[in-house]
């Protein structure tokens, strides 16, 4: 590892960390360094656990979580295993827009409620909260499966990327810190004129990153816009494609004109990352320690192979309970264990989200 990498990760990282009071991140990127290789029914016993604790904090603490239990006839102390969570109703987008504040923990402290809002690409925008220590807990999950990608704290990086809130601060203090820490570069996904992006085709190959995160249907057309001026594309070491659905035909187009691997991940605003691929690139395991998902039915839970809803349950963020919470996606699970080891469960594909571009009379997507 270059020196100054080593810098950015032991030093500078640790340092920013430690000023805005998230060292919590540190100790959560070891748990999940760890667990990551524990037997399947280690990993289970890990989420019932943290449920049943979820739940009784929920009962005890969030007016809406206690009016809900009462009316499903569901006690927390009855529950054995994960399957007993069946027992309630989903959680709808409508209830976080309709009841929020009784979502929210009565116990929590205000000043550690972090608000936080989804995009709206599946419909009317959802706020919802985040304790200090779920929020470092995300970006743990967030570090680990970018490692799965070969992708390095320190590493320099792209984003092709949209979301308005997470675009880079302004400002030269923000300038240096990013520059410092190597924060990724930034082309925005709202705004792929030809101009652009040939901007960004020579900001890639002048500044050589080593990875390459994007919206799945925005690389996609940047690859075809390369392709079609006969641009030599730079070669990332690897992909990172996310918040669409990746075709497998859109693989293989990423690959032969960027010449390196692509890691699809599945992720959401609410819950952070979902589940990503290894490197063995068998279906994507499930950021299973930190959130508990479900795939439904209409008969029930679905069998291996079999597309259903996506219901996830946020284990680690006792703020706002997300139990049972019905994302807006289709997914299916992946059967059998994985060949990198882990013991992490798998999804074999995830249908949902895909983004609409509007060609404006600029030639703007």
């Amino acid at each position: 590892m270059p020196l100054y990498q080593r810098i950015v990760r032991d030093v500078l990282t640790p340092l920013a960390l430690w000023r805005r009071g998230e060292t919590a991140q540190l100790r959560f990127q070891r748990e999940f360094e760890r667990t990551q290789f524990l037997p399947p029914e280690a990993i289970r016993r890990l989420q019932l656990e943290r449920l049943r604790a979820l739940l009784f904090h929920a009962y005890e603490h969030c007016p809406f979580y206690r009016r809900r239990f009462e009316e499903a006839g569901f006690a927390p102390r009855l529950v054995r295993g994960l399957e007993d969570l069946r027992a309630l109703p989903s959680l709808e987008k409508s209830d976080l827009q309709e009841h929020g504040p009784d979502l929210i923990a009565r116990n929590w402290p205000r000043a550690d409620l972090m608000r936080n809002q989804t995009g709206g690409s599946t419909g009317t925008p959802v706020t919802f909260y985040l304790s200090s220590a779920r929020k470092c807990s995300r970006a743990a999950a967030t570090v680990r499966h970018n490692r799965w990608a070969g992708w390095e704290v320190g590493d320099r990086a792209a984003v092709v990327w949209g979301a308005p809130q997470d675009r880079p601060k302004a400002g030269w203090r923000s300038r240096l810190r990013d520059t410092l820490l190597r924060e990724p570069m930034w082309l925005d996904a709202g705004c792929l004129t030809e101009p652009r992006m040939l901007e960004f085709h020579a900001a890639l190959h002048r500044c050589r990153p080593r990875i390459l995160q994007a919206y799945a249907c925005a690389v996609v057309l940047f690859a075809r816009f390369l392709q079609a001026r006969g641009l030599a594309a730079y070669r990332p070491h690897s992909i990172v494609t996310s918040a669409e659905i990746l075709e497998d035909e859109d693989r293989t187009l990423l690959q032969e004109v960027f010449g390196c691997p692509v890691f699809n991940r599945y992720g959401c605003r609410e819950v952070s990352v979902l589940a990503s691929e290894c490197p063995a690139h068998s279906g994507l395991h499930v950021m299973a320690e930190g959130l508990y998902l479900e795939i439904e039915t209409p008969a029930g839970p679905a069998a291996p192979g079999e597309m259903g809803a996506v219901l996830v349950t946020d284990l680690l963020n006792g703020a706002m309970p997300l139990i049972r919470y019905r994302i807006g996606d289709m997914a299916a699970w992946h059967d059998g264990p994985c060949p990198c080891g882990r013991g992490l469960p798998r999804l074999a594909r995830v249908a949902g989200r895909v983004t609409d571009f509007l060609v404006g009379a600029d030639g703007r997507l």
